[in-house]
C-alpha cells in the first residue's frame, strides 16, 4: 500500500513539472508589414507667376495710388524639398521704365520725374537675405539697393496652395529719395492737390511681392 501511494505521488509530482505541450494551432502568425506609398516633392520657382507690386499715397488724407513692376527678373533660386529654400538668397532686377500704374500720361512723369533723378535710377535690384517661419506663414527680410544706399526691408510672409505672399512697408527717405519725391510731387501738383488746397505726395510705399512656386512630385513606397 505504500508502495503504491509512493507512486501515485511521483506520478503527480511529473505531470505537475511537465511543461504543458503547446497547441501549435494557437500560435500566432506574424504579420506580414504593409506597404505604404508617400509623396516625396519638389519645389521650385516659376518666373511667369512672379509680381511684384507698389500702393503710393496722394493727398492728405493718405490715398493709395496702385501699380506694378512689368519687367522683374529674379535669379539664384533653387529646387528644395522646402519651399522655403526656393527664395533663400535669390536676387531681384527691377527695370524702373516698366512701372504701370494704369495711367499712360502718369506713368512716364514717375519714370523721369522720380526715377530720373535717383542715382542709377534705371534699375532696382534686391536680394533675400533671410526667412523664418514655417511653410504657412513668417517673416523674410531683403535688401534693396536704390540711389547709390542699400538698405534692409522686412515683411510678413504666407504660402497657400504654393503661393508665395510678401508684404512690406518701406519710405523712400530710407533711400534719401527726398528731393526725387519732391520733383515728382511738383510735375503732378494738381493732381496730388487735397480739397484742402495742398499737394501731398506721401513719401511711404507698401509693396507686394508674389510668385507660386513649381511643385513636382513622386510615389514612394515605405513601410508602416
Amino acid at each position: 500500500m505504500m508502495r503504491t501511494s509512493v507512486m501515485i505521488g511521483l506520478t503527480i509530482l511529473a505531470i505537475g513539472c511537465t511543461s504543458p505541450k503547446e497547441d501549435s494551432s494557437s500560435q500566432e502568425v506574424e504579420a506580414e508589414p504593409e506597404m505604404a506609398t508617400q509623396e516625396d516633392c519638389v519645389f521650385g520657382y516659376n518666373p511667369s507667376s512672379t509680381e511684384v507690386l507698389w500702393v503710393a499715397y496722394k493727398y492728405t488724407d493718405k490715398t493709395g495710388v496702385k501699380g506694378v513692376f512689368d519687367s522683374v527678373w529674379v535669379e539664384n533660386t533653387s529646387a528644395s524639398d522646402d519651399p522655403l529654400k526656393v527664395l533663400e538668397g535669390a536676387t531681384v532686377r527691377i527695370t524702373t521704365a516698366s512701372i504701370n500704374s494704369g495711367d499712360p500720361t502718369r506713368d512716364p512723369k514717375i519714370v523721369e520725374s522720380f526715377f530720373g533723378s535717383l542715382q542709377g535710377g534705371e534699375e532696382l535690384t534686391g536680394k533675400v537675405l533671410k526667412i523664418q517661419g514655417d511653410n504657412s506663414a513668417g517673416n523674410m527680410t531683403l535688401e534693396l539697393a536704390m540711389n547709390g544706399f542699400i538698405a534692409p526691408v522686412e515683411g510678413g510672409y504666407s504660402i497657400q496652395e504654393n503661393r508665395f505672399e510678401f508684404k512690406a512697408e518701406i519710405s523712400t527717405e530710407t533711400w534719401a529719395a527726398g528731393e526725387a519725391l519732391g520733383e515728382l510731387n511738383r510735375v503732378c501738383s494738381d493732381l496730388h492737390k487735397s480739397a484742402d488746397g495742398q499737394s501731398v505726395l506721401w513719401p511711404d510705399v507698401t509693396i507686394f511681392i508674389s510668385t507660386t512656386l513649381s511643385r513636382e512630385c513622386d510615389e514612394v513606397a515605405s513601410l508602416n
